[in-house]
């Protein structure tokens, strides 16, 4: 590992409490431990980031605060029952069927959303929490059916594979949006039932904290659904006089670590341009520019 190397943290939450169906949630689990070190042994691929996870079964409600303080984990990934608008299914004491509604648990992910980038609710009907959840985290997956087992196992691991095999110079979109589009694709190419079920939620920023987008197994648009083109003139002016800002304009839009190395030695402003057309997200450039006090590219911009 270098010395530009980071650790992501995976928190498991499994429940499966008495009197509900059972689920292979050990399965699971280990289905995602192996795609983690699967992708880990491809030499071809980025050794930038590297994953820990940390297991807590039969985990209980008032557990959750804990475990998340203890392990301070980026991306949390709860595997069980959900129940729609009841909420999870976690275990009481006695091991015993516990709902725990979004609500409840929504400010407590918020107390923590400066780390956690990530939550995945692999559970039947759990979209519904994952609507309230994205209200604070960047990225929750939840589901908006029920789901079988062996699409859950299926989908976790082919997600976790993707993301720690990504690689930004290869892969279109950011590390969890690929690996959702790369989990959903797998299922259906296995023909498992539920390949639209999971839904991908993104937090907009920076000015809209307040509204989510839901995005189904298709290509990354997650943010404006307005497709803004400039020529290809105006994208060459604005690249060129951005050489030594590049960075402000990558931190605005929070363009990740391991992303900005993918960018082109020289050609970075040109990498942050097409980070943008790639998510559809080039309308607010202006506004962009505006914060990081480039108004004479605003003017630029005008003159498309």
């Amino acid at each position: 590992m270098n010395s530009s190397s980071s650790v992501k943290r995976i928190l498991v939450l499994a429940a499966n409490p008495q009197g509900t169906n059972p689920l292979s949630l050990h399965k699971e689990v280990e289905g995602i431990k192996k795609a983690l070190q699967s992708a880990k042994k491809r030499e071809n691929l980025s050794k930038s980031v590297s994953f820990e996870i940390e297991e807590r079964w039969a985990i209980g409600a008032e557990q959750i605060s804990r475990a998340i303080l203890d392990f301070k984990p980026n991306i949390i990934h709860f595997s069980g029952h959900g129940a729609g608008a009841k909420g999870l299914c976690f275990e009481d004491e006695n091991g015993n069927l516990q709902f725990v509604t979004g609500d409840r648990l929504r400010g407590l992910l918020g107390l923590f959303a400066a780390n956690i980038e990530c939550v995945l609710l692999n559970a039947c009907y759990s979209d519904e929490q994952g609507a309230e959840f994205a209200e604070h985290i960047n990225y929750v997956v939840g589901m908006k059916d029920s789901v079988l087992d062996a699409t859950a196992i299926k989908f976790a691991g082919e997600f976790y594979y993707a993301l720690a095999a990504y690689d930004a110079r290869y892969c279109p979109g950011t590390p969890v949006e690929f690996a959702f589009e790369f989990a959903c694709k797998a299922i259906k190419v296995e023909n498992l039932t539920g390949d639209s079920i999971p839904i991908l939620r993104r937090k907009l920023q920076p000015t809209s904290q307040n509204q989510v987008t839901a995005v189904n197994s298709r290509p990354m648009n997650n943010v404006n659904n307005d497709i803004i083109k400039y020529s290809g003139r105006v994208k060459s002016i604005i690249c060129k006089r951005l050489t030594n800002d590049w960075q402000d304009l990558a931190d605005y839009f929070d363009i990740q670590l391991h992303e900005r190395e993918g960018f082109r030695s020289g050609r970075q402003a040109h990498g942050v341009w097409e980070w943008l057309e790639q998510r559809n997200r080039l309308a607010e450039l202006e506004s962009a520019l505006n914060d990081i006090g480039r108004d004479d590219l605003v003017e630029e911009l005008k003159k498309n």
